[in-house]
């Protein structure tokens, strides 16, 4: 990885300036000090809130967010101006986030925020709407949570956690789709599966805002989380689909991985060459040297794209084991291999040539380097997903 250094200039005052000249640079030093000050009292603000159904207050120092189990995040629209005061502000919002730590919303609000973005991004400006992310007011504790007396108003709010929690998972999963590929414009044919997501978590933040507000319009929520649990379904189901189009990692660039040589101890050096052939991918393995066992044995592997089942990276499991190692499993049936080897000789014995043709469920690769070891990943995943 390059290794990129930024100059430091120091630039030093020449000596013989004028009386007026230190006392301008007198005032500038004070004028930056006053606003170091100021920067520094307005970062020392503490962000919490506390909500206790009538009024919200900004937190004083002593204030200990473990004391509250009951979180929000008050969204506004692009654009809106969240006023200072109170009134009026759970009515003006749009939506909200909730959840049993100041943490988890914060979270939730970063994810959801950096879905909006990685979508604004890919699909253009103005694509996103108006219920938008980025205009929060949090988090809040709020104090006085509601008795929840009522079966509708209970039976509600799981059942729109659970349709949440596949709307993160949702967006943490397509999200890099977005991310690395290229942007394509409002007209992509990819956004309606986009819009449905993005409509999804509106909809979740909307309805928490809703029973946050109304308990008693339970009955409506319900119908509305099973409508939404059934665009999520979908969208669930179609995310191969998508990824296929849109792959969630980049193909390297450097094939640098491509080339290795292991050390196989008695049995010598293994040279590893991966080349791309149609749609799929050949892995040769030749050994050279040691004690002459396996010396001139070539085996090629070939892995279809389409038969990819699996592809995990691991790091070493082993303290002080700087192996990375990346697991390519196949998926339907077995990747088809084919051994070829000389007459060996061995102080010990002679090995008769082979020429076999056999099987194996999966072929993995040994890094020194993580750089190569994350590129080997990537290619393979990014075909994994393509070949789906």
């Amino acid at each position: 990885m390059e290794k990129y250094t930024v100059p430091f200039r120091c630039s030093r005052p020449h000596i013989g300036w004028g009386n007026r000249m230190r006392r301008s640079s007198s005032f500038i030093l004070g004028l930056y000090l006053f606003l170091t000050v100021i920067s520094a009292r307005g970062q020392q603000q503490n962000p919490y809130y506390v909500y206790n159904g009538t009024t919200l207050r900004v937190v004083d120092e002593g204030f200990a967010p473990a004391k509250y189990n009951h979180w929000q995040i008050w969204l506004y629209r692009e654009g809106a101006r969240i006023p200072q005061y109170a009134a009026g502000l759970q009515y003006s919002r749009w939506g909200l986030i909730e959840g049993g730590s100041a943490e988890s919303v914060i979270k939730e609000l970063r994810d959801a925020q950096s879905f909006e973005e990685v979508y604004v991004t890919f699909f253009g400006p103005g694509t996103w709407g108006r219920y938008t992310f980025s205009n929060p007011l949090g988090p809040i504790a709020v104090s006085d949570r509601p008795i929840e007396d009522e079966t509708a108003y209970l039976e509600a709010p799981y059942r729109l956690a659970e349709v949440r929690g596949r709307v993160n998972r949702l967006i943490v999963n397509a999200q890099p789709s977005l991310k690395n590929n290229d942007r394509e414009g409002p007209s992509s044919v990819h956004r309606e599966y986009f819009d449905q997501i993005r409509d999804a978590l509106q909809q979740v933040s909307k309805l928490y805002s809703l029973l946050a507000r109304s308990p008693e319009q339970g009955h409506y929520a319900s119908e509305e989380i099973t409508r939404i649990g059934k665009v999520v379904r979908q969208a669930e189901n179609d995310l191969p689909k998508i990824t296929a189009s849109l792959p969630t990692v980049k193909l390297p660039t450097d094939t640098t991985w491509m080339f290795q040589t292991e050390r196989a101890g008695s049995d010598g050096t293994i040279q590893v060459e991966v080349t791309e052939r149609g749609a799929g991918a050949s892995v040769q393995q030749t050994w050279t040297g040691g004690d002459g066992s396996m010396a001139g044995t070539v085996t090629v592997t070939t892995i279809p794209f389409d038969d990819i089942g699996k592809v995990e990276l691991r790091p070493g499991m082993e303290e002080g084991d700087k192996t990375w190692t990346v697991f390519v499993q196949s998926g339907r049936s077995f990747f088809p291999e084919m051994t070829t080897s000389p007459l060996r000789k061995t102080l010990k014995r002679v090995l008769p040539a082979v020429n076999l043709t056999s099987e194996r469920s999966f072929v993995y690769f040994a890094f020194r380097n993580p750089t190569e070891a994350q590129d080997a990943y990537a290619y393979f995943l990014y075909h994994q997903e393509l070949g789906r």
